[in-house]
């Protein structure tokens, strides 16, 4: 599996409207996505307007159908007005636990 981070710093006064088209995003990434495992917008406690997409996806195939869904090109411009400095990602790979 491979987990990916994204930081994002949205501009002041558009948190609302952030939240409610990533949601829309969301939802869609669930709903037409199964190679997706988790898709999960976290907003910080300590920080105005920073927030963390977290993704996990089953493998680079999954990653690639995400990246190339139709979805998400209809979603990107609807989220992108309100970064106030581009997303940064972070890309893992899931280490084993298993004993």
């Amino acid at each position: 599996m491979i987990g990916i981070r994204v930081e994002l710093t949205i501009a002041p006064g558009n948190t609302d409207a952030f939240e409610h088209a990533l949601a829309v995003q969301a939802a869609a990434v669930r709903a037409n996505e199964p190679g997706n495992r988790l898709y999960e917008l976290f907003k910080s406690s300590n920080t105005a307007g920073s927030y963390t997409l977290i993704e996990i996806y089953e493998d680079e195939a999954a990653i690639a159908a995400h990246r190339t869904s139709s979805h998400m090109a209809a979603n990107r411009p609807l989220t992108a007005p309100f970064f106030a400095t581009p997303p940064v990602m972070h890309v893992f790979t899931v280490v084993p636990h298993s004993l």
